[in-house]
């Protein structure tokens, strides 16, 4: 009879708990999110002919303030200005305290525009050897760091690098748009969360 009784409730228990565990394997996979912010200028030995703003996303907030304002990221897919934002990305470790960066942030409509940056972050100092590529629909051009000489820098305490996750600012001495033979100073902040790690 005691057998019998365990036998039953282990039969009964064990669906249950391949129903529980079946949900331990689906975890949802939070979207992609961004906060973006860049300008094209002059810089040294360039001719840029497009300089001031690229396009925003989202708002990095203030904390300086008195009344502090929260920062304001936007989820992929999400409706932003005059356009729909479109993010993906992806910071794996790459061993120690290296990060491999891989992110693209797109805003569609007139004042939107496209932002992408790839390379190797490590959790502190400056980051060198990076590529990025922007640009504004306001002008329909597009500049790019052809030499993978972009430097992007943690300047808050905020900032940094983590799996799933980076924040920092990035200057681009020399993007170059070699349609119209052209070069500006791409500066840009960014934030990219819930990136693929």
């Amino acid at each position: 009879m005691f057998r019998r009784h365990h036998a039953i409730v282990a039969t009964l228990c064990l669906p249950t708990i391949g129903l529980l565990s079946a949900g331990c394997d689906d975890d949802e996979k939070a979207t992609p999110q961004i906060i973006f912010d860049g300008r094209l200028e002059r810089g040294t030995g360039n001719d840029c002919k497009d300089v001031g703003g690229l396009f925003e996303i989202g708002s990095f907030g203030n904390q300086a303030l008195e009344e502090k304002q929260a920062s304001r990221p936007i989820k992929d897919g999400e409706a932003f200005d005059q356009g729909t934002v479109s993010v993906s990305c992806s910071v794996t470790s790459a061993g120690g305290d290296e990060f491999n960066v891989v992110g693209s942030v797109g805003l569609s409509g007139a004042t939107g525009g496209l932002f992408r940056i790839d390379g190797k972050f490590k959790a502190t100092g400056e980051q060198t050897g990076i590529h990025a590529i922007f640009s504004s629909r306001k002008s329909a051009n597009t500049y790019e760091q052809l030499d993978r000489a972009c430097i992007v820098r943690y300047t808050t305490a905020f900032q940094g690098v983590a799996a799933g996750r980076v924040w920092g600012e990035i200057t681009c001495p020399k993007a170059e748009n070699t349609g119209a033979q052209t070069s500006c100073a791409a500066i840009a902040q960014f934030r990219f969360e819930n990136c693929g790690q």
